[in-house]
């Protein structure tokens, strides 16, 4: 899209980024009869755009007219489409110049001869349309890929001429289907457990938008096994399921608290003052626990397996893409044994948590096709290039 906008805007930059006579000097003819005319609309007694549209018009038609001779010259049958865009440039310029004309030059009145290029557009026009047409059913008639693909491209252009051209949409639609690769995605469980169709259905939840492109379909429904050009296979090889298990730890928490008062001595055994006689107390300590029991409960499933692209033609494997996906349940819970204010506050947010019962295995085999999922659309969409 950036490069389109760019081709778009850089005859405009050129020709408002330039007089129309340095425009003539870097060989931008067309640009600079555009800049006259635009010039000379404003100002038909403008001297200097009169003699720059006259030395630009003139070069412009030469250097057309040049190019057509020595393409009818040549006489290779796929001229036509490049003759055809010259003469209908040469039209399109003299009906832009003739919107100021007549122009004087130094006191001279010039009035083109105005020329009759429509027989030569015609021409052009039917001979291109014809090129493109048998050259587009040579094509077709290869049978392999990238030809057809060219077809469609050739017919498009007739289409672009003529749009009813014999047939033509009989064959742009032949050249369509002929042109494009499909590709058919299944799963193969090659694991010891079975699996259900709607979790198949989950692993081949792919992101089509991403994958299908103008010349490339994927497909996840087997209608004909002899239209797929390529087999990309999901093969499970393992699914595992870990047993339940409930891990129990215990440890206790211990804490240091204040528990009323009691004198300082001093060295004699006696209680100690202050500077103004006081008897001088401290803090009383001491130290609280808790038992805790903390539960772990955990249940893991594992699944592995790979993609695998091939080319349906020849059996060839392209490419073999590990995947590999696990789902595990984890809950933790406690209970309190002693002064609950020795608690930390890690052991605080397990105390009053209840314990779970352990989900079921369809459920945990579920969730890691989830992720399993997502594994595949990935090797799916880095290796979109090996679909040709």
């Amino acid at each position: 899209m950036r490069t389109i906008i760019f081709l778009l805007i850089t005859p405009f930059f050129i020709i408002s980024c330039n007089s129309s006579k340095k425009l003539i000097q870097k060989g931008y003819y067309d640009q600079a009869v555009k800049k006259a005319v635009i010039k000379l609309r404003k100002n038909p007694a403008n001297q200097k755009e009169a003699i720059n549209l006259d030395k630009a018009y003139k070069l412009a038609n030469e250097q057309d007219n040049n190019r057509i001779k020595f393409l009818r010259q040549e006489g290779n049958p796929d001229i036509w489409d490049e003759v055809f865009q010259k003469y209908s440039a040469l039209k399109t310029r003299q009906e832009l110049v003739k919107t100021v004309l007549p122009i004087t030059i130094e006191g001279k009145t010039i009035n083109y001869q105005s020329v009759d290029y429509n027989r030569e557009i015609i021409e052009a026009k039917k001979k291109a349309a014809e090129f493109f047409y048998v050259h587009g059913q040579k094509l077709l008639k290869q049978g392999d890929k990238l030809s057809a693909r060219e077809a469609y491209s050739e017919f498009q252009k007739v289409k672009q001429y003529y749009r009813d051209y014999q047939d033509i949409d009989k064959f742009i639609e032949q050249a369509k289907y002929a042109g494009i690769s499909r590709v058919f995605v299944n799963v193969a469980n090659q694991s010891m457990l079975k699996i259900t169709r709607e979790f198949e259905a989950l692993l081949l939840s792919i992101d089509f938008n991403r994958l299908n492109s103008d010349w490339v379909e994927y497909y996840t429904e087997k209608k004909n096994e002899k239209i797929y050009d390529y087999l990309i296979t999901v093969q499970l090889t393992k699914i595992d399921l870990l047993p339940e298990k409930i891990l129990e730890e215990r440890y206790v928490d211990s804490k240091e608290i204040e528990d009323g008062w009691e004198y300082v001595l001093d060295n004699k055994g006696n209680v100690a003052k202050d500077s103004l006689g006081n008897d001088i107390k401290k803090p009383k300590k001491k130290t609280i626990s808790c038992q805790v029991i903390k539960t772990r409960q955990t249940k893991v499933v594992h699944i592995e397996g790979f993609v695998e692209y091939f080319v349906n033609s020849t059996n060839k494997t392209l490419i073999t893409i590990p995947v590999a996906a696990d789902h595990v349940f984890d809950h933790v819970y406690a209970i309190a044994n002693g002064d609950l204010k020795a608690l930390t506050e890690s052991s605080k947010k397990l105390i009053g948590i209840r314990p779970l019962p352990f989900p079921p295995d369809i459920d945990m085999i579920y969730n890691a096709g989830l992720t399993l999922q997502k594994s595949i659309n990935d090797a799916l969409g880095n290796n979109k290039y090996l679909i040709k």
